[in-house]
């Protein structure tokens, strides 16, 4: 057996919504009535929350990267340039970047712009990104840089990621103390 149970919902006299002033909820006999989270309880004020969360004082916020003005290419092939241009002048200055950071600047999935790269350089992003970085590191140990100075140029923070990074990507830095011989010695 149910009994319909009489819900008044208080209106305020300015308010322009036209909700009937009483509804009725039907509730099963022996069961507790129970307001819906929906209705004000009458006499009690409701919390007021502001429109903005409260902002803690001192913490300064984390701002993302300013994205370029310049809007996207239409076509993926030039979306995939873009990409590629993006991961190898990050390379370059030393910059960490990830794909997913790129994919995201490109309006592409991570995985969608890691399977189009590899499609279409041959390698994925993380591949390539290391391969400039060794590459770069190859030519500034070539100019006589120290490993400790290409290092930092390229982003490591030890000459050790450094020798690491170009004992995978195929070469060596000579050994710490020597140099690589020139003409004069040869004769």
């Amino acid at each position: 057996m149910t009994t319909a149970l009489p819900i008044s919902t208080p209106l305020a006299p300015s308010s322009s919504h036209s909700m009937p002033a009483a509804c009725s909820l039907s509730v099963p006999s022996g069961a507790p009535a129970a307001r819906p989270a929906s209705l004000p309880t009458p006499g009690v004020a409701a919390p007021i929350h502001s429109a903005q969360p409260p902002r803690a004082t001192g913490v300064p916020r984390s701002t993302p990267p300013p994205r370029s003005a310049a809007p996207l290419p239409r076509s993926t092939s030039e979306r995939i340039l873009l990409g590629r241009d993006r991961i190898r002048s990050a390379a370059e200055a030393g910059q960490r970047i990830r794909s997913y950071e790129v994919a995201l600047d490109l309006d592409l999935s991570e995985f969608h712009f890691a399977r189009l790269f590899r499609a279409a350089f041959g390698s994925s992003p993380h591949v390539y990104y290391d391969e400039v970085r060794a590459e770069r590191a190859r030519a500034l140990l070539h100019e006589g840089l120290t490993e400790g100075e290409v290092a930092r140029r390229i982003g490591f923070r030890r000459p050790a990621e450094l020798r690491a990074l170009l004992s995978k990507r195929g070469s060596t830095p000579p050994p710490a103390g020597e140099s690589e011989p020139s003409d004069a010695s040869a004769e």
